[in-house]
């Protein structure tokens, strides 16, 4: 354990609020941190973060799910071996320890010796993990994101020099609500104790289908947005005065700047996995309308807030938990059209090495989408999956074909988003932005309302070619050329099909009527 780690059991909480001046790194040095969801795209931004906020941070211990034939240690050097973790040297990624157990497990099934050392040792504590996919049986979603908040809870009531505890819920947990959504925890129509109980009896479940699942959430869209109300709903139960944040995130994308600009994770999941369809030309719809506010933020900008939010409930007296939103759309709204061309013009400029066709996003709704969905997107991977299979084609992991499937699950459920008016309020975010010390202020700055979207997108989009698919960062004349014989094929492909349909209307039809309905056809599918 790290000498760090040792003397902060010294270092008092009183000592933490009477420093209204103490910088971030001021505040995070020799404090012990305990992380859930550390392996995970927030989590380890988050990691790498704490690293930089000062060289005298204590442990941070990880929480790692035992995974079969999986060793925890090796699962954290994988981590540490990413790119975002170059800067730091041996000595200092050794403060970071991974401690094995499940976040549903009481005491998260550690040993009596870990948890009293977690007990004596940590200050702070960031709860990340949750069951995110919008489609989680409901049973499920409960034991994670309610049951295990609850077990992150009863750990910061026993930790003897809780200094901050910050929970990472999400902009969407009041979606069952319209118009503006204020910086408050929102009252959640069933009792949070309840639902625990209810999860951890077998019976209550052997006949539990979708209807009854839509009849328990009610107005709520999905499980995971009904259950992190709930646990916000339990935060404010149990955690009165208490130096309690809670940071609500929208959609959250790679980086702007930090640790590496346009950092995406392994980008397979959420709108940063159709980004990396579309930059391969496999994605070329998005649901939605030209008008609708599609809510983005850069995953740098949430990891500052909390850790401003962290130093902020540790240096003043806490009520009850201080929520924020981290979000983009009150202060530099991007709309659905204008983020099509965003990607449009930026994968023009920095095209990638190869793609299947040439990459341009259009918005669609309705019949349209569906339409257009079958019959340029379904259709083709239904083709190419022989090929795929035989030639080792296409994209990581999966088929085309597969891949299709979960982007259309995936659009279905982002639709409820598009289509509704959710705004969020962000007076209090913007207030604690504006407390940071002067010294921090642009380290850790979290208003999104300088944001360039456009240069943001840019960054994305080579952060994806090269983090990845491993494919070079700069954009040669190779690649420019590349895509402008791929556009010559795009149009090419226009003409193509204009002659097919000639030719079997005229054959059909006489010629002047074969050439009108092979035009009025034509059209359509380029209108499609």
């Amino acid at each position: 354990m790290s000498q760090h780690g040792s003397q902060n059991g010294n270092l008092s909480t009183k000592h933490t609020q009477n420093s209204d001046q103490m910088t971030i790194g001021d505040f995070f040095a020799y404090k012990n941190v305990f992380i859930t969801g550390g392996t995970g795209f927030l989590g380890t931004v988050l990691i790498e973060a704490l690293l930089g906020t000062s060289p005298d941070i204590g442990t941070i211990y990880v929480l790692v799910r035992s995974k079969k034939n999986v060793d925890p240690k090796e699962r954290i050097k994988r981590m540490l071996q990413k790119q975002l973790f170059e800067k730091h040297d041996d000595n200092t990624l050794k403060k970071i320890v991974p401690v094995v157990g499940e976040i549903g497990e009481v005491n998260f099934g550690f040993t009596n010796d870990l948890f009293a050392e977690l007990i004596d040792k940590v200050n702070v504590i960031y709860h990340i993990a949750a069951t995110i996919k919008f489609s989680s049986p409901l049973r499920a979603a409960i034991k994670t994101n309610l049951t295990g908040t609850m077990h992150t809870i009863e750990l910061a009531k026993k930790v003897k020099n809780l200094a901050a505890y910050v929970y990472y819920s999400t902009a969407f947990c009041n979606s069952n609500n319209r118009g503006l959504i204020l910086e408050k925890v929102y009252k959640s129509k069933f009792d949070p104790y309840d639902m625990m109980r209810w999860a951890e009896d077998d019976n209550a479940w052997l006949d539990f289908n979708k209807d009854k699942c839509k009849a328990t959430i009610m107005d709520h869209p999905n499980t995971y947005t009904f259950t992190k109300n709930l646990a916000e709903n339990l935060l404010m139960a149990e955690m009165k005065n208490m130096p309690v944040a809670v940071v609500r995130p929208s959609v959250v994308y790679g980086t702007w700047e930090r640790p590496l600009p346009g950092w995406v994770g392994n980008a397979s999941s959420g709108h940063l996995g159709f980004l990396a369809g579309f930059i391969k030309g496999v994605f070329r719809t998005m649901r939605g309308s030209e008008t609708a506010i599609l809510d983005v933020i850069p995953c740098d900008y949430v990891i500052n807030s909390s850790l401003v939010m962290a130093w902020y409930v540790a240096t003043r007296h806490i009520e009850q938990p201080e929520v924020i939103h981290c979000t983009a759309g009150e202060v530099n709204p991007m709309t659905c059209g204008q983020f099509c061309d965003y990607l449009n013009d930026s994968v023009k400029r920095h095209p990638a090495d190869n793609f299947v066709w040439k990459p341009i996003a259009r918005l669609r709704s309705g019949w349209r989408y569906n339409l257009s969905f079958y019959l340029f997107h379904l259709l083709p991977a239904m083709i190419v999956v022989i090929p795929e299979k035989l030639f080792s084609l296409g994209m990581p992991q999966h088929t085309l074909f597969e891949y299709m499937h979960v982007f259309k699950k995936g659009s279905a459920f982002f639709d409820y988003f598009l289509h509704n008016d959710f705004r969020y309020d962000m007076k209090n975010a913007l207030r604690i932005n504006r407390v940071i010390p002067e010294k921090d202020r642009l380290r850790y700055n979290f208003d999104a309302s300088q944001c360039n979207w456009s240069e943001f997108i840019d960054r994305i989009i080579i952060g994806i070619r090269r983090f990845y698919f491993k494919e070079a960062v700069v954009t040669t004349s190779w690649h420019r050329n590349y895509w402008k014989f791929y556009n010559v094929l795009y149009y090419a492909g226009y003409v193509f099909l204009f002659i097919i349909l000639f030719v079997l209307m005229t054959s059909l039809f006489e010629l002047n009527i074969g050439f009108t309905i092979a035009a009025i056809i034509w059209g359509f599918l380029v209108w499609l």
